[in-house]
């Protein structure tokens, strides 16, 4: 077999370029630290790795998101403690005007410093966090939870109806805050034809009261629908009856996309003979009413179903009729008052459990976070044994590799010298 001196001199450079390739990978994996450099150096342990890798990353999603969830349940936490110290001082001027020593222009000194309390709870309700987001408003977190209506005279719900939840476990979620509805709006209330009242509505009750505004209540209904976003029956027409104590019944029939609550009102509103049957729809917050124009226990209001799903739709139960009330014939204030104080303990009853649902979330993140944590540690720790390096091991072989492409390099150069022509 004969070699000639081109294959000697190419097995050569081929000892030496694979020695060279070794010594280099062993620098790259002491450089970075991995004993994995490709997926083609473990193909298994490459996508173990990646697993492992983002199940941490998703576990620090985790702990941000209880880092989020915190700061907005410790600022609820703050403005439940500052809605009960309004009420609080409510309480006590409500008592102090029950005295019936007092004139009625002491009446209206305390009135004066219960529409600050008031204007105080409106603006505690409509808190935001540091991104601007009410934290009563659920998932509408961009829409204040409440405000004035001036056709109702009341303040009204606006905010969503679904809490906003964040994950922060493979398995576990947590509420980020509370709706204002449960927190302010629905609270037992003893003056109340529903048995409901929010606590602005009290404290306007009470300034009423004081500054001697005292109205008969009119027959109405609410629906308890969300309509924020209308109704859409472009393709399937509906009609209901409306009738109240002035007049009636007068049949309301809706055929078009209404893209919001306003617009149904207002399609509502446009129907003949509706205001001669002394009957206006209106807005309450996201559900639509329907109010009688008479006022006192005569007053009342009653929907009936037509065609279509409009009663559903809206919340509505078929006759379902609103009646209104008079004012007590004697001691007017004094059983005003007490309808007050009675829903002030309601509403700080209902403060209390919400701020004992906050701190149990609370104490759950904190419990999640140190399972994060250790889940965390104990991932990363597989995920070391699975791709870092040995560096002691990587040392000697790089001092092993070094040496050998150093022979090599000379066995290389000793092989260039040979020719037949030295034995000429």
């Amino acid at each position: 077999m004969r070699i000639s001196t081109s294959w000697a001199q190419q097995l050569g450079v081929n000892s030496m370029l694979a020695r060279q390739a070794s010594l280099s990978k062993t620098q790259m994996q002491l450089s970075t630290g991995l004993k994995v450099l490709t997926p083609a150096d473990d193909p298994a342990a490459a996508v173990r790795a990646l697993d492992l890798q983002e199940t941490i990353d998703k576990t620090h999603q985790y702990q941000d998101n209880i880092f989020t969830a915190r700061a907005r349940l410790n600022i609820e936490e703050s403005v439940l403690a500052g809605s009960e110290d309004v009420l609080f001082r409510a309480k006590e001027l409500t008592i102090q005007a029950a005295n019936a020593t007092l004139s009625s222009n002491d009446r209206l000194a305390i009135k004066q410093e219960v529409d600050q309390l008031l204007d105080e709870l409106a603006g505690l309700a409509n808190t935001k966090n540091a991104n601007g987001e009410f934290i009563f408003s659920g998932d509408l977190s961009s829409v204040p939870p409440f405000a004035y209506d001036s056709g109702s005279q009341s303040y009204v719900y606006q905010g969503g109806i679904n809490q906003r939840v964040l994950q922060i476990g493979p398995e576990r979620q947590v509420a980020d805050g509370d709706l204002g509805l449960d927190v302010f709006e629905n609270i037992d209330s003893a003056a109340s034809a529903d048995g409901k009242r929010s606590i602005f509505n009290t404290l306007k009750a009470l300034s009423d009261n004081l500054g001697g505004d005292f109205q008969a209540a009119s027959g109405a209904i609410t629906g308890d629908r969300f309509l924020r976003y209308g109704l859409d029956y472009s393709a399937a027409p509906t009609s209901f009856d409306l009738s109240s104590d002035a007049g009636g019944p007068v049949t309301v029939s809706l055929s078009g996309n209404y893209a919001s609550l306003d617009e149904v009102v207002g399609a509502i509103n446009a129907t003949a003979g509706l205001a001669a049957a002394g009957i206006t729809a209106r807005s309450s917050g996201n559900n639509i009413e329907f109010v009688s124009s008479t006022q006192g226990a005569a007053s009342s209001i009653t929907i009936n179903a037509g065609t279509g799903g409009f009663l559903t739709d809206a919340g509505f139960a078929e006759g379902q009729t609103g009646t209104g009330a008079d004012l007590p014939a004697t001691n007017v204030l004094n059983e005003q008052l007490n309808n007050v104080l009675t829903d002030l303990d309601s509403a700080l009853d209902s403060f209390l459990r919400a701020r004992t649902s906050v701190g149990a979330r609370l104490n759950a993140l904190d419990d999640q976070e140190l399972h994060n944590e250790k889940f965390i540690l104990d991932t990363q720790t597989t995920l070391s044994e699975t791709q870092d390096l040995d560096y002691a091991e990587a040392i000697s072989r790089f001092n092993l590799q070094t040496v050998s492409l150093q022979a090599a390099q000379q066995a290389y150069a000793k092989v260039q010298q040979l020719s037949l022509f030295n034995y000429l």
